[in-house]
């Protein structure tokens, strides 16, 4: 996925080195992304570098007409995406 073209990666550095990153794959004519990976470093969660690569990318995604994500969470990963502001159900405008 990473290396897919139709997908988007942004990584978090410090010190020239990966701590984690997120890629997404956006559906502009939708107005929508799926977020298809998203991980910090085991050593470095719980620290805020989560919270920054999902606010980078929503920034980025709102400069590109995103208005909606989808991902799919394991059990460890859903407290996060609720604390991002995710929710578990599908909401139809």
């Amino acid at each position: 996925l990473v290396f897919d073209k139709r997908h988007v990666s942004l990584a978090i550095l410090r010190d020239k080195s990966v701590l984690g990153g997120i890629c997404y794959r956006p559906f502009y004519e939708e107005a929508f992304a799926e977020i298809a990976f998203c991980a910090i470093t085991a050593s470095e969660q719980v620290r805020g570098f989560g919270t920054r690569v999902m606010n980078h990318l929503k920034e980025q995604a709102k400069k590109d007409g995103i208005k909606y994500f989808l991902t799919y969470a394991d059990n460890y990963a859903i407290g996060y995406f609720k604390k991002q502001g995710f929710s578990k159900s599908v909401k139809y405008l």
